[in-house]
């Protein structure tokens, strides 16, 4: 039997949120960029969809102080599983400054159940790669 690996990519959604670090004001670009090496029939999604996940990682995802005192930017790429019950599992950094690592890894593990995917009716497990974009507010 022919087995055909698809790898679906899903529009990026991007967003900037402004987060307060003392006195100092900072924006953080989050995108969200969905993705998976199968095709299913309806993706796994956060609660809400984008507009829920924007607003959960506005309230929870913190600029790290000591990153903002450093000066350091850039983007952290976190890969990660949603399983069949809508947790998250398997949350791991891909690439990016280590100094943000912590910040991406504490939100994702705070992240209430998302919707599984579907697939023939049955709920299963979905792999999303989800990039963090972290760039200070110039003065």
């Amino acid at each position: 039997m022919k087995q055909v690996l698809i790898f679906c990519c899903f529009m990026a959604y991007t967003f900037i949120i402004k987060a307060q670090s003392g006195a100092q004001l900072d924006s953080i670009t989050r995108g969200i960029k969905l993705d998976s090496t199968m095709k299913v029939e309806i993706e796994s999604e956060f609660p809400g969809g984008v507009k829920g996940w924007q607003n959960f990682l506005s309230s929870a995802l913190v600029y790290p102080p000591k990153a903002v005192r450093k000066k350091i930017q850039g983007q952290v790429i976190a890969r990660f599983i949603v399983e069949k019950d809508g947790s998250l599992s398997n949350i791991e950094i891909i690439s990016g400054p280590k100094e943000l690592w912590n910040a991406v890894l504490d939100v994702l593990k705070q992240s209430p159940n998302w919707k599984p995917a579907i697939q023939n009716g049955k709920k299963v497990k979905s792999y999303k790669n989800q990039p963090f974009n972290f760039k200070l507010e110039t003065a």
